[in-house]
């Protein structure tokens, strides 16, 4: 009986210690990137033009830089060198030889510089936080996204 007893006490315990492990819950998309913003690193346009061009002298970047808007918005204008991995497979991607043979790339490692943008910063924000999740250490969103690159830098040369 004292068995049982204890089993029943242990039990309990694990119900109120998972309990107190909710999930939070949103109020809306908002709310979740400026929380998600607060977990993540993000780098600002001055910081990655510095970077883009060190890639351009050097003929070879540093990092990995990814665009997760859709294939229309990439085709109306992205920034010169970026890979198009859309958002909505982002997670599954990442880790596919065939889609990294397509860019002639080799897949990103969990210690690669990765650096993440889309039209606002917004999913991007969530896309490096999914990253982080996955194990890559590295990982930065580009704050303000597209529309802040293409308003500070219109005009840039491939490398």
């Amino acid at each position: 009986m004292k068995r049982t007893g204890i089993i029943i006490v242990l039990m309990m315990g694990m119900v109120a210690v998972l309990s107190a492990q909710e999930t939070k819950v949103y109020s809306g998309y908002k709310e979740l990137v400026a929380a998600v913003k607060q977990e993540i690193d993000a780098i600002d346009t001055e910081g990655f033009h510095e970077k883009y061009v060190e890639g351009l002298k050097n003929r070879k970047p540093d990092y990995i830089l990814i665009d997760v808007r859709t294939k229309d918005e990439y085709q109306a204008g992205h920034i010169p060198g970026a890979y198009l991995v859309q958002r909505g497979v982002l997670e599954s991607h990442i880790e596919k030889e065939a889609v990294w043979e397509g860019f002639r790339h080799a897949v990103p490692k969990k210690t690669d510089t990765i650096i993440l943008y889309c039209r606002s910063g917004s999913r991007s924000a969530l896309a490096t936080k999914s990253l982080m999740m996955l194990g890559y250490e590295h990982v930065y969103s580009l704050d303000g996204g597209w529309n802040a690159w293409h308003e500070n830098y219109p005009k840039l040369e491939r490398y």
